[in-house]
């Protein structure tokens, strides 16, 4: 395993939690469509399963996996908190096109 794989499975994984904030079109959901995290065990399987097509993961890799699943966490509320404000300027533009406001 090298650092820029796992640099580049990280970004992959934040990428995929930013999806829902691309593109310009008009919000129609009342909530982000966001995928959750999968827990620090399970994140580990992914990156070795699915990265490096290795079944069989390491017992011992020094990653540290609970703290890639706090940041990931923590990556994803940053992404809805910016869902929820761009939903909020959507639907207070919107009223104020409308006339509501």
């Amino acid at each position: 395993m090298t650092n820029k794989q796992f640099e580049q499975w990280m970004d992959a994984e934040k990428a995929k939690l930013a999806e829902c904030l691309r593109g310009s079109g008009r919000l129609d959901e009342d909530g982000p469509d966001i995928p959750g995290i999968s827990g620090a065990d399970s994140l580990k399987d992914q990156y070795y399963w699915f990265e490096l097509g290795n079944n069989t993961p390491p017992a011992e890799d020094g990653i540290d996996w609970e703290t890639i699943e706090k940041e990931l966490k923590a990556f994803a509320g940053e992404v809805i908190t910016e869902w929820y404000e761009k939903k909020k300027a959507q639907d207070k533009r919107e009223a104020y096109e409308m006339g509501r406001e």
